[in-house]
């Protein structure tokens, strides 16, 4: 069962809030990231982490491409017995 925890924090000028420091402790990394969502009439505020090296995008063509390959692949592995 998930315990929720509460705390009610002023909101700072320009919009700054601090986030109560057991919340950052058991959440977040110092100076990480965050991300910030308007959930109804709520905002949620979750940790994000970043990876330390590049991470290439795929494009939808670039997706399609191997999702077809897999299946070219898969039939021919089948027809030999390997699958």
């Amino acid at each position: 069962m998930q315990t929720i925890q509460e705390q009610i924090v002023k909101i700072q000028p320009k919009g700054l809030i601090t986030i109560p420091k057991a919340f950052r402790k058991a959440l977040f990394e110092e100076n990480g990231l965050a991300r910030v969502t308007k959930l109804k009439r709520a905002i949620v505020i979750e940790p994000v982490r970043t990876l330390p090296y590049p991470v290439r995008s795929y494009t939808d063509r670039e997706i399609e491409e191997f999702v077809q390959l897999d299946k070219d692949e898969t039939k021919i592995l089948k027809a030999k017995g390997l699958l």
